[in-house]
């Protein structure tokens, strides 16, 4: 977590330092003691969370937050000697406020309140960046799969794929050693990849075009595929005829 504290009493300020040093994964990426310089450092570092005291020269802490671009505010709590501007913090969006002098306990309350939200807000953030890239390619076929564990989602770029094999109700994903498991049809994914560089050469198994090492022919006009990756993969006579032609193109160039 990005945090700047905003105030223009110095003690205040060594104060909010001492209680987050005690947080390894939090970092406080610097200071400001009035209004002014708070929008410029808060516009050009974007911070993850600002304590942010209401009253000071220039802008007051209200003033502040109405400076900034309402689409992308970072999380505030506000410091404050007096009670009554509460109502007012929470008008422009403060995630809590904290009243002079500082007590511990509270002030970890509103720490962590910031820690779930922020660590929430992120997650989702991701989870839509992943679902723009994916429903933002302007290729017909698939260039990324989304490979969800739990509460990791991962992006499988198709370039990095090395072959595919049926699994039951899933797919298994080999990509550069490592396996992932999707929830999708063999049929499912011969439509979404691009043929160019996709290749079924059985009914449970897709490979990488690029990925093939050497082709060895058997009887009944099947092969005994290796990947570079050192796996092998026996093709069946159904799929003869699209291997026969990928390598008879292969032969042209």
């Amino acid at each position: 977590m990005r945090v700047l504290i905003v105030d223009d009493e110095p003690l205040s300020r060594r104060g909010v330092r001492a209680r987050l040093l005690r947080f390894s994964d939090i970092s406080v990426i610097g200071e400001c003691g009035d209004g002014i310089s708070a929008v410029e450092k808060i516009r050009a570092e974007n911070p993850d969370l600002v304590f942010l005291d209401i009253q000071m020269p220039g802008l007051n802490g209200l003033e502040v937050m109405r400076q900034l671009d309402q689409e992308h505010l970072p999380l505030v709590i506000f410091l404050t000697a007096y009670d009554e501007h509460a109502l007012s913090a929470f008008d422009v969006q403060a995630l809590d406020y904290l009243v002079k002098p500082i007590d511990d306990e509270r002030f970890y309350v509103a720490l962590e309140r910031a820690r779930a939200l922020l660590e929430t807000s992120q997650r989702l953030r991701s989870a839509e960046k992943m679902i723009e890239v994916l429903k933002g390619e302007s290729s017909p076929y698939a260039t990324h799969f989304r490979v969800q564990t739990g509460t990791r989602i991962q992006i499988v770029d198709a370039e990095n794929i090395d072959w595919i094999a049926a699994a039951g109700d899933y797919c298994e994903l080999h990509v550069q050693g490592r396996l992932h498991l999707l929830r999708e049809t063999m049929r499912s994914f011969e439509e979404c990849l691009d043929p160019a560089r996709f290749i079924r050469i059985h009914r449970s198994r897709i490979l990488q075009k690029s990925r093939v090492m050497e082709l060895r022919r058997l009887e009944n006009r099947e092969f005994l595929i290796t990947l570079v990756d050192g796996s092998e993969h026996r093709s069946s006579r159904t799929c003869a005829d699209r291997i026969d032609s990928w390598l008879l193109g292969r032969n042209r160039h």
